[in-house]
C-alpha cells in the first residue's frame, strides 16, 4: 500500500499512551509519552524514540 503523494503521514500514539498509563511507572518516561500529541510525523516519532530509550535506561 502506497501513500498518496500529497498525503501527510502521521504516527498514532494512542496505543503507546495506553501502554504508558497501564505499564510504565510514574516518572519522566511516562510523562513525556503522555505529553505527546495523539498523532505525530514519522520523523518526530523516531526522534522521540531515541529520547524514550535514554529515559528508559535511567528509570
Amino acid at each position: 500500500m502506497q501513500a498518496e503523494p500529497n498525503t501527510v503521514r502521521k504516527i498514532r500514539l494512542t496505543e503507546l499512551k495506553k501502554f504508558a498509563l497501564e505499564k510504565i511507572p510514574a516518572g519522566a518516561l511516562r510523562e513525556d509519552i503522555l505529553s505527546q500529541p495523539d498523532e505525530i510525523p514519522p520523523e518526530e516519532f523516531l526522534a522521540n524514540c531515541r529520547v524514550w530509550q535514554r529515559l528508559a535506561r535511567t528509570s
